[in-house]
């Protein structure tokens, strides 16, 4: 009785820790709001287009796709026949795509590094 005691035990505690399955993940790229156009130029190069939305607004097109593993994090359980059991979450990819930002611009003679990112397009 006590053998197929351990072993249910065993089999539930297993069955608790499969992995799930993520999907890939659009992340915003919002937290580049409120930084200059110059840091995303420098980091992803030229933009495809430049075009005026409005006399205070320009918008950037760049078209960027980065992927970045997310994951691996350490977490434990208590098994109070066995002890404490170290896990890590499962590792999956997250894909950011960034198609390009609105600036605000007061006029042509604005240096790009004064030009602030106000939304995304």
């Amino acid at each position: 009785m006590k053998k197929s005691a351990i072993v249910i035990g065993a089999a539930l505690t297993a069955a608790g820790c499969t992995p799930t399955i993520h999907e890939t993940l659009a992340v915003s790229c919002s937290d580049y709001i409120g930084r200059p156009i110059s840091e995303r130029i420098e980091a992803l190069g030229p933009p495809q287009t430049v075009y005026r939305i409005s006399p205070t607004e320009v918008g950037y097109v760049f078209e960027t796709k980065a992927t970045t593993l997310v994951g691996g994090h350490t977490y434990y359980t208590v098994n109070y026949m066995v002890g404490v059991d170290r896990h890590r979450t499962p590792i999956y990819p997250v894909t950011t795509k960034c198609r390009g930002f609105v600036v605000s611009t007061p006029s042509h003679a604005t240096p790009i590094s004064q030009r602030i990112i106000v939304d995304v397009l």
